[in-house]
């Protein structure tokens, strides 16, 4: 099954999708490192990117945790 498949399973039809791939990514090297410390303190890895002058954030998280993430915020 491809990724965007995949995706799409997780998510509604209301979501709009846009895979983007490349050889490496910087907020994922940033997720790795994040990651490897969450594990030694058995959390769940949440990243929350911001940007100065702009209202909200973005939430990255590996899509094995999105469940986790999901019932943590209830």
């Amino acid at each position: 099954m491809s990724k965007e498949k995949k995706i799409e399973e997780l998510l509604n039809k209301k979501v709009k999708i846009k895979k983007v791939e490349k050889a490496k990514h910087s907020v994922i090297s940033l997720w790795d490192k994040t990651n490897e410390i969450a594990k030694e303190e058995d959390k769940t890895t949440v990243l929350a990117l911001c940007q100065k002058h702009r209202k909200g954030f973005w939430i990255v998280c590996h899509e094995d945790d999105l469940e986790d993430v999901i019932k943590a915020r209830k």
